[in-house]
Order: structure tokens, then sequence, then C-alpha cells
């Protein structure tokens, strides 16, 4: 489809969707989109489905039912322009997406460690770190990283067996082979012969968001199967998070003490400078000429994560465009006026507590009352901390809000927080993801 084609990056659309093909059978209403390996398949639907599926739907001009299965000799009905000789390569056995690479992300202080990190396990042949778990909040570039550390390794290592997956992924492919149980004992056979061989036959196994493991007890078992397979043996386990490993509920305790035998590392929301070069990188990456003082601009006003900096620079892009005018603070300030205006409703005291006690799943009453049990005191220190970095009020003021205690409650609060957070990695998780669900 030329439409995709035009509305998608250039290495996206070649690694992606150059290849696939497409069977329409519009009296049934029905298309069969076709993907030259099943790993494509598979990757191509999680990823891009709901993207396809609109075009089909936009095209059709009703809805159509999709089909997907793998291609034998590759029907006739091309779903894509031609191959150019500028072709990326074809990793799309590897699950890795070619544009996140090293080069095109930003290191700050956010990131300094995990980038550093990323960098020696993709560029060493022995497992340095293993696994290598890295965490943060949603939008941080987590994804990104693991991306990067997987296309340098391969470039590296162009032999080497590579796969990136999400834990999502890695669930539903498991739980596929297992159906086949009680169904026909040959097939489950080879349907579990054949993800093993998958999963740990690889040099280097790259899964994302492995949280989403949680409450599923026959996959967690599998993974340490799986993990036992390989990093004892030097094969390299990559894994992404978006909370500190020991915050991970109803995992098993043999497989948290896996997770935690490599190394850990964080990412915290970009810094200004960071922010600012986000932008600027993105912008011109997308051939947005943005001039620096509307970027510092922006980055005063978005400062949680990296995709809503990156969401910016799209809105801008349209605006400009559709418009036919350049980037200026004023052009910047009339595209992202939605975002602007949420940006500038201050943060209260009152939801703070409510957001905290979300949070730590207690009542909002427990924050105020004179309870001295250590769950709802952490909680009370965590939301009188946040109160004073976040609004404008006095010590004293803060104080009457949390059940008219004393301004040097309020102080002692804060200064403990503020030194734990230095040496308790969990505490630190804590306060960034509540500082950004209280920014957005």
């Amino acid at each position: 489809m030329e439409q995709i084609k035009a509305d998608t990056p250039h290495d996206v659309y070649q690694t992606w969707f150059a290849d696939l093909t497409a069977e329409v059978e519009l009296e049934a209403g029905s298309i069969t989109i076709l993907a030259p390996s099943g790993a494509k398949l598979r990757t191509v639907r999680e990823s891009y489905g709901s993207t396809i599926t609109q075009y089909v739907r936009r095209l059709a001009g009703k809805d159509m039912d999709i089909v997907w299965a793998v291609a034998d000799n590759g029907p006739s009905t091309s779903f894509s322009a031609p191959q150019t000789e500028d072709k990326q390569p074809d990793i799309s056995a590897t699950g890795l997406l070619p544009y996140l690479t090293f080069e095109n992300l930003v290191e700050g202080q956010a990131n300094q460690m995990a980038y550093a990190s990323a960098l020696q396990v993709a560029s060493s042949t022995k497992s340095i770190y293993n696994p290598l778990f890295i965490y943060g909040g949603v939008g941080l570039g987590k994804t990104h990283l693991m991306h990067a550390i997987g296309n340098r390794f391969l470039k590296n290592n162009p032999k080497a067996k590579v796969l990136c997956v999400s834990a999502q992924q890695y669930t539903h492919e498991f739980v596929d082979a297992i159906r086949l149980k009680n169904v026909n004992l040959d097939r489950y056979t080879e349907a579990m012969r054949k993800f093993d061989e998958r999963y740990r036959n690889i040099d280097m196994l790259l899964i994302d968001d492995i949280q989403s493991f949680r409450d599923k007890d026959g996959t967690q078992t599998n993974f340490f199967l799986t993990f036992e397979n390989m990093v004892p043996h030097g094969k390299q386990i990559v894994l992404t998070s978006d909370t500190y490993p020991k915050n991970l509920p109803e995992f098993q305790d043999r497989l948290l003490s896996r997770l935690t035998q490599g190394l850990i590392v964080m990412i915290e929301p970009p810094e200004f400078e960071m922010r600012v070069q986000i932008l600027l990188q993105k912008a011109e990456r997308s051939g947005l000429e943005m001039p620096q003082e509307v970027a510092e601009i922006i980055a005063k006003r978005i400062k949680s994560n990296v995709r809503e900096l990156e969401g910016a620079v799209q809105q801008i892009l349209a605006y400009t465009r559709f418009h036919q005018v350049p980037v200026t603070i004023d052009t910047a300030k009339m595209a992202l006026r939605d975002i602007f205006k949420a940006s500038a409703t201050p943060v209260t005291i009152e939801n703070i507590q409510k957001t905290v006690a979300e949070y730590y799943g207690i009542k909002p009453g427990d924050i105020v009352a004179k309870s001295r049990k250590a769950n709802l005191v952490r909680a009370r220190q965590v939301a009188m901390y946040l109160s004073k970095e976040l609004t404008n009020k006095s010590l004293p003021e803060i104080g009457a809000m949390f059940g008219g205690r004393d301004h040097t409650t309020v102080i002692y609060a804060h200064r403990k927080v503020n030194s734990d957070r230095n040496t308790d990695e969990a505490l630190k998780h804590d306060i960034h993801l509540l500082e950004q669900r209280l920014k957005n």
C-alpha cells in the first residue's frame, strides 16, 4: 500500500511492511495478510496489527475480517511497492527494530548508567552483566535501549542468534504450545521442542516489560528454565521492567533471585538539558527546523518522559505543515496548546495525598491519620516530601493538611525521604513514578 509507505519511516517500512502481501476477498469481506515467516508474522501482528486494520478499513470503506498467515510461494497481489536497492538487512526474525540504535538515543544524566551498561553488554562477547535488568517509568526509553543493545551486538557479531520479544509475546507462544497437551500429545511435544529451540538455542535474549509475567506461574517456571539454560553457559539475557525487580508482585522467589544476580540499572525522567537535546534530535530526524529557543520552551513544560517529547515534535510537524508556517515559539504554542494548558495546572496537596494512597494501596484518610504503622508512616512521609517538592505551600501549611501536624514533622519527613532515596532503589523508583503521575 502506497499510503502506508508514505506515512511510515523508510527503515520501518522496509523492515516490517515491504515484503508483506495480501489476498483480498471482497465478497467474503476478508483480507489475508501474508508474511514470509512465522516470526515476522507474530511481530507485525502484535506491533502493527491495529495500524494495518485502520488502513484496510479506510481503503475498503468498511470493516474487513483480517486473517494472518505465512506465505508459501507468495501471492500475486502485492502489499507493497517494489524493493529498492537500499533495503535494510532483513533482521525481522530477530524481532529487533533497526532504527532503535545507540546512534539516535540521547545520553544524559537520567540514563547515563543504563546507557553505559547497555553499551558494554552490546559491545562485549562475554556476558559481563547477566542478566542486565533495566527499569524505569513509562516512556523513558527502556525499549529503545534494549533494541539498541540487540542491534549493536548483531552488528558486531553477524552470525549471532539474537531474539527480542515482549513478555506478552513470550507468554502467548508458551500458552499456545501448552494448549496442545490435552489435544494431541505428539503435537504438544513438537510444539514445546520448537519453543525451547526458539528461546534457548540463542546467544542473546531480550525481553521487554518482564513485569507482565506476574500472576503467570507457568510462564515464570518456563522462563526460569530458559534462564538456567542460557546464563550459566554465557548466553546474554537483557530485561526491561516498569519497576524495581524486588517490587514485582507474585514472582517466584527463585526467579527473583535470578533476576537480581546481574546488574540492575534505572532510567530516570530526563533532565532539562537532555529534554532539549531529545527535541532537537527528533526534529532533525523528522526534517523539522526547530530553533533552540523553541525546544527550550517545550522542555520547560514537558518533563515526564521521552515519549511525550517525541509526540510534541510530531504535533508541531503536523501543525506547521498543514498551515505552511515555520516553527516559532508562537506556532509551537498553538500546536501544543492542550499540552501546555495541562502542564500549567498546579499540583495540589489533596491530589498528592490521593495519588500516594492509591499507589501504596491504602485509604486517603490513612495518610493524615495518627497511625504509626510502618507502611502508613512511609506513605505519609513520601506524601509530605512530594508536597514540599511540588507545591508552593509553606511548611506549616503542609503540616496542617496532614492532620494538623507541626512543621518540624514535615521537615523530618522531607529529610528522611531525601536521604533514604539515595540508598533505597525501590523508594527512589516510587518517587519517580509518583512524580510522573502527578505531573501528567
